[in-house]
This record gives structure tokens, sequence and C-alpha cells, in this order.
């Protein structure tokens, strides 16, 4: 399939959009066969900026692939009628209707059916997927041939099992409670840098590498005398998991690598001062309604100078439903879980 796509791949350039003049110069392309042999075997390609380009590869057999901002998207076309190219993604779709330019046969103008918007179509006759500067835009919102939409990035935000590179800021505002005198009516508030770093295995799954930062910034800490100091603004012990994970055709998500804590706190009140490793197991769903699915961990401490001890269990579970146009109701998991002392507890 790999050969087949690079000896009959086009090259085409989407050059411009929207509103463009209707000089009466263009011819209708029509005809299933017509519109299937144009479609077979199709690289469309649009640069938008320096070094970000997006690509749409459409194969023979009624299949495709988008690639854009580092992730690929699945794509499925047909024609439907004798006038009509349909290309259908997650969870939208649109049809177009293809026109040639009828003084320039290398030319040609597709009209999404839907919006009506106006594209038109380089072919470089080149066959080596070669990506040259557009000038003009696509609707990003609902996606095109050569631009994911709202939803299906969304969609692939949502799956901690996929190659997307995230950076998180979390801001967490923590409520204790405990047997030390006091406890309950101390709080905290902590920023934690979560980020991932993924790689995309030539199997299709995905090695994740993610680290997080935790700062501290009014930890209460014991004072040994019935009351609270509170420490900060420190690091204190940044956790990590390093996770072999992907998704299957039937929308089941797994994962399975290690979790551990290094002791780097710089402030000795806001550490255990113990390396901790353990493993952990990813598992959950993904369907057209939503995402759901849990990460559960445990470490124990493998040395250090710390006269404590690591023994703890997360389980942290992540949701997410769509809204439409992007907007998602979701909660997502905090992991790898930072080890910090408990200091409002027994």
């Amino acid at each position: 399939m790999t050969r087949f796509i690079k000896g009959f791949c086009i090259s085409i350039l989407i050059i411009s959009t929207n509103s463009l003049a209707q000089d009466g110069g263009w011819q209708p392309v029509t005809g299933a066969e017509a519109l299937r042999k144009f479609m077979s075997g199709r690289t469309l390609t649009l640069q938008v900026g320096k070094d970000r380009d997006r690509r749409g590869v459409y194969r023979a057999d009624g299949t495709g692939v988008l690639h854009a901002w580092g992730g690929q998207f699945e794509r499925r076309w047909e024609i439907q009628g004798d006038d009509q190219i349909c290309v259908f993604g997650e969870p939208q779709s649109d049809c177009y209707r293809l026109e040639m330019k009828t003084n320039d046969p290398l030319l040609y103008r597709v009209t999404a059916t839907s919006t009506g918007i106006i594209s038109e179509i380089r072919d470089s006759g080149s066959g080596d997927g070669t990506v040259i500067s557009d000038s003009g835009s696509v609707d990003d919102n609902r996606g095109s041939v050569t631009a994911p939409s709202a939803e299906e990035l969304a969609a692939k935000l949502a799956n901690p099992a996929n190659p997307i590179m995230k950076l998180g800021n979390n801001f967490d505002y923590v409520m204790f409670d405990g047997d030390l005198p006091g406890a309950d009516d101390q709080s905290a508030f902590r920023y934690v840098f979560l980020t991932v770093v993924p790689f995309k295995l030539e199997n299709g799954n995905s090695l994740l590498i993610r680290p997080a930062i935790p700062v501290m910034f009014n930890e209460p800490v014991p004072d040994g005398m019935g009351g609270y100091t509170e420490e900060g603004t420190d690091i204190a012990d940044i956790g990590y998991d390093v996770i072999y994970s992907g998704t299957t055709e039937t929308g089941l998500i797994w994962g399975a690598g290690i979790a551990g804590t290094l002791p780097t706190a710089s402030n000795d009140k806001l550490g255990k001062d113990l390396w901790g490793l353990g493993p952990e197991a990813l598992l959950g769903v993904a369907r057209k309604w939503g995402v759901v699915g849990g990460l559960l961990a445990h470490q124990w401490d493998i040395g250090g100078s710390g006269s404590g001890s690591i023994d703890i269990t997360s389980l942290n579970y992540f949701y997410s439903f769509p809204l439409g146009g992007g907007w998602q109701f979701a909660a997502a998991p905090r992991s790898p879980t930072t080890m910090t002392p408990s200091v409002a507890t027994n």
C-alpha cells in the first residue's frame, strides 16, 4: 500500500478559500468514475505559516488519513451521485462539488455543499507530495480535507493514550483533615506543571513520558508545639511516569508502565527524601459519546536517606463528553502522583 501511494499520489495545493470570484470560466467535473479517479491516491497539502503543514492522503480504497499538528486523523471518502465527493471524519463530514478551469486543466475548484466555502486546487503533477505555501485559509472549526475539526482535536486531547504533546498548568487548592490538633483547619495552594512528551511508534501505539513538577506556596507543616508553619514558595518532590499505551479499533484505551518519585524538594520539610517506583495501568474506552477511564498506580520507596516510607496507591479517573463546537465537559487524570508529606495528618 505504501508503494501504491508513492507511485500514484498527486500533490495539490489549496490556494485560496472563501468568496472566490464567479468568473464563469469553470466547467463542472461530473460522473462517478471521473470523481473517483480524481480522489484515488490523492494527496492534498496546505501550509499555514512556517513549518506548519497539513496533509490529507486519500487512498483508492476509500480510506485516508489527515496529518496535522503532529497528529493523525482517520478519514473515509466516497462518491455520492454523479457530482459529489464526500469526506467523512469524526464526528463531522462534508461533501464537495468539483470544477475545472476551462483554460487551465491543472486548476480545480471545490465547493463545500454545507457552507458554500470555495477552495482552488492547483494540481502540481509532480507526485512527490511537496508542500507549497498557500494564499488562503480554511474553516478550521468544521474541518476540511486538510484540517481536523474542533471536535476531532478535542477528542484527540481527551484520550490520554494519544501521542500528543501537552503542557498542563494545574492550580490546586488543598484542604486537609486528620488526627493532629487543628488539622481540619489547614489548607494550601499548589501549582503543578504537567507535560506529556509523546513518541509515536511504528506499530501505531505510543510511548509517553510525563513529568509533574509541583510548587508549594503555603504548605502547612507541624511545628512540634501544636501549631503549624506555612512553608513555600518551594519545589516539592517531582513525580513522573513512563507508559506504553494505545487505542484499539473498538475504542478500548489501554496502557502499562511505571510511576516514580524523585527526591527533588528544595525544602526538606516538603519532601520525603526517598526514591519511589512502582507499576501503573491505564484502562478506558473511547466512543462517539465521549471518553471514560482510569489510571491505577502504586509506589514503594526503593532508596533514599529519608526516615519515612512510600507505600501509596492512587486511582485517577478521567472523562470527557463532547458538547459541540470543540467544547467538552471533562476531567483529566493527575498523574504521575507527586509525593508530599502528609503534614496535616498522622
